[in-house]
């Protein structure tokens, strides 16, 4: 029966591990130690400690006992400057083996972390104005959002602000440092939705309405999206709220999750699982009891019925005579070397006083406010430098999470393993590659959902199964995800296929799509038009 939430639960903790060290010391609190590991080494961390470093963006690598860490950075809105740029290609030199990878939440992530080298990149941070607080651990995670906010030309409205005010008031903030778990939030000011609100804990997605006769801009919001083992599409609330009332909100609704949000089983603590159980109108009634506060209802809302943009490519800005430049990262993975490169045009290319770096949900790099004179040589000088800005179908779609070279749950390789496949789709399936084409194909190394395959045209799964008592990675495979209008996961289609087949398992997807597609039908449309029987005939 679903609960009321008359009384708090959260001040009874969970009887998890993590709940136990989260009542004996603050995540915030675990700093000074991590200061102190630094010194004496990695054999001197206790395991409590393991967990609330994650606080601080820090989690082992694979495997446990390694002696080496992932660190993970917080970019609000994925916004850089070019010096900061340069920092992370520093950082990721001397201390990250050279590469890094750009996450589906705009963070990005280094490797090869070792205990006694924190102290120095914690302080090369700062000095930049760049933090890891936040990144991991239950706590509020890095605000995502469109990542042309300021200058894309059909906004609604530049969510900067919004999200610098979110940031600001979740950061360090102990009245939200211990969580039943993670809290994600997205903010988009685009018309697409790209900043994905259908997928977040909390999403705030601007919207236009007139009101007296004027045009009015505020936001919807969507509550208790999330992927992994059981993927929930989140709920619109029947409400309008101002740009100045969403920091106010996002309070509201993490001292609900913070106070009545279950803390018995890691499987079930989501902010999705609350309002799954509450539903929206009752959660958002106690929204609303702890602000002391009634928001504006609202009944008429219009979502898109494509939201998927990668921004790549050279489009022109909102600022007149000003230009941006997506660049392609295949799977986030990206060198040091190409982050310097990146930085130094930056410098060069965008305008003066305004250089300006966006990382994005799809794993890409963008470059803003170019002024259209020095449109040919930044083209000129990114061939020269190896990046990518015009790639092909594949490799603009492509998303993978960590996979198991480094990730301790992921059960097969993914990030490598799709960087090789775009190369070979590109030979394979040259009959789909065309400019008006577009499929998007995500890798999730297993069941926790980081790269995001439901949500994708063409989605992988990894596993492990058998072959001659041989055991080897496999992929199930899922078709037809989508967000925004019509939202639906995707569905698995297919199971088990060995590593080696996936080219020819894709190019028999996009066959059956070419060849019974409508005119002008999208690959999302094609797919939701079929059901799995066809999808399982096309792949026998």
């Amino acid at each position: 029966m679903p609960h009321t939430l008359s009384t708090p639960r959260s001040f009874t903790p969970g009887d998890t591990p993590i709940e136990k060290y989260k009542m004996e010391k603050d995540g915030i609190d675990v700093l000074e130690d991590i200061y102190r590991y630094a010194k004496t080494g990695f054999a001197s961390i206790t395991h409590g400690d393991f967990d609330l470093m994650k606080w601080y963006g820090i989690y082992r690598q694979k495997p446990n006992d390694s002696g080496y860490f992932m660190m993970r950075l917080r970019i609000p809105g994925g916004q850089l400057n070019a010096a900061q740029m340069e920092t992370i290609a520093a950082l990721v030199r001397d201390y990250g083996h050279g590469f890094g990878d750009i996450t589906t939440r705009q963070a990005i992530q280094m490797h090869w972390i070792r205990i006694e080298n924190v102290t120095a990149i914690f302080e090369k941070l700062q000095t930049s104005g760049l933090t890891t607080f936040g990144a991991c651990g239950d706590i509020t995670r890095n605000i995502a959002g469109c990542p042309i906010a300021g200058a894309d030309p059909d906004e609604l409205i530049d969510v900067t602000p919004v999200i610098q005010s979110l940031n600001d008031h979740f950061v360090g903030n102990r009245e939200f440092s211990n969580l039943p778990r993670k809290l994600k939030m997205s903010v988009c000011g685009c018309r697409l939705h790209c900043a994905q609100p259908d997928i977040n804990c909390v999403g705030f997605f601007a919207m236009e309405r007139e009101k007296n006769g004027k045009r009015e801009v505020g936001f919807g919001v969507k509550v208790g999206g999330g992927l992994s083992t059981a993927p929930h599409l989140a709920q619109t609330l029947p409400i309008f709220i101002r740009p100045d009332e969403v920091t106010a909100f996002a309070h509201g609704i993490a001292t609900v999750f913070r106070d009545f949000g279950p803390r018995q089983s890691r499987n079930k603590v989501r902010l999705k699982f609350l309002v799954a159980d509450l539903g929206a109108d009752k959660l958002l009634a106690h929204v609303e009891k702890v602000l002391n506060k009634s928001f504006e209802r609202h009944e008429n809302f219009v979502f898109p019925e494509d939201p998927e943009t990668d921004h790549l490519g050279i489009h022109p800005q909102k600022q007149p005579g000003l230009f941006y430049a997506g660049i392609s990262v295949a799977g986030g993975r990206v060198r040091s070397g190409d982050l310097f490169k990146v930085a130094e045009l930056a410098k060069t290319y965008c305008a003066p006083s305004l250089d300006s770096i966006r990382t994005t949900n799809k794993q890409n790099l963008i470059l803003l406010n170019i002024p259209e004179k020095n449109i040919a040589p930044l083209k000129a000088a990114m061939c020269d430098a190896g990046l990518v800005w015009a790639p092909s179908v594949f490799r603009r779609g492509c998303v993978s999470c960590t996979g198991m070279e480094f990730c301790n749950l992921a059960l097969a390789e993914t990030k490598n393993r799709m960087v090789a496949l775009i190369s070979e789709l590109e030979n394979e399936c040259s009959f789909f590659d065309h400019e008006n084409e577009k499929i998007r194909i995500h890798f999730s190394g297993c069941p926790s959902s980081c790269g995001q395959h439901q949500i994708a045209d063409i989605g992988f799964r990894g596993g492990r199964t058998q072959i001659g008592g041989i055991p080897v990675e496999c992929f199930d495979l899922f078709v037809g995800g989508k967000l925004g209008d019509k939202a639906k996961f995707s569905t698995q289609v297919k199971g088990k296929i060995p590593a080696a087949h996936l080219a020819s398992n894709i190019r028999r997807v996009l066959e059956f799509y070419t060849q019974n597609r409508q005119a002008g039908e999208s690959f999302s449309q094609f797919a939701a038009r079929h059901d799995k029987s066809h999808w399982v005939t096309a792949l026998a």
